[in-house]
């Protein structure tokens, strides 16, 4: 059930100052674990085989504004593997947005808005309401080099990611200022973190 996953997740997020979010080189697909600072798992971020396949044998033979091109869907799973959210993303290169759905009712509970750019930071991007433009979380700093904050619209940091060139290369923090918008950073940074490679 969705929303007892979901409910799982915010759970295991409750009082939580720092995540780590680790890539899993060998895995199908691409994924994320999301770990306490124990590294015992929250959450999990998925891009399945079947897309990523799909988008990666089309951004090499095709070019990458083609695999930018693609739709697809990121789920976001508990640590006992159970679907919570999925984030739908929809055709477009430079400019492309993304659904946060409630998977069970359809539910849209937020919508990324992504823009990519040629300068040194390479992506801007805000979270909104799912019936609204106006941002809830916006992108400061440089996403290409997992150095930015998630921002809140009344301009308090809600998230910071600073990854250390020293650290374990897939491996990297995230700091928690608002943990009431756990989750919301932590899919925020994971798909920004997946684009930025695409």
């Amino acid at each position: 059930m969705s929303q007892n996953a979901l409910n799982s997740i915010t759970a295991e997020l409750n009082g939580k100052e720092e995540i780590l979010m680790k890539k899993k080189i060998v895995a199908l697909g691409k994924h994320y674990n999301v770990m306490d600072k124990d590294k015992n798992n929250i959450c999990s971020v998925h891009l399945s085989w079947g897309q990523n396949l799909g988008g990666e044998s089309i951004s090499q033979y095709g070019g990458k504004w083609i695999g930018r091109s693609m739709k697809y869907t990121y789920k976001i799973k508990d640590n006992q593997d159970e679907l919570a959210l999925e984030v739908k993303k929809y055709a477009g290169s430079w400019k492309t947005s993304f659904e946060v759905v409630e998977p069970e009712t359809g539910t849209i509970i937020g919508k990324i808005l992504l823009k990519r750019s040629f300068l040194i930071g390479g992506i801007k991007a805000r979270w909104t309401k799912s019936d609204s433009d106006d941002p809830v979380m916006t992108v400061e700093g440089n996403v290409m080099r997992r150095k930015y904050l998630i921002v809140g619209s009344d301009g308090k940091e809600i998230a910071k990611i600073r990854h250390k060139i020293v650290a374990v290369r897939d491996v990297w923090p995230i700091k928690l200022y608002d943990k009431k918008m756990g989750l919301q950073a932590i899919i925020f940074a994971a798909v920004l973190d997946f684009e930025k490679e695409m």
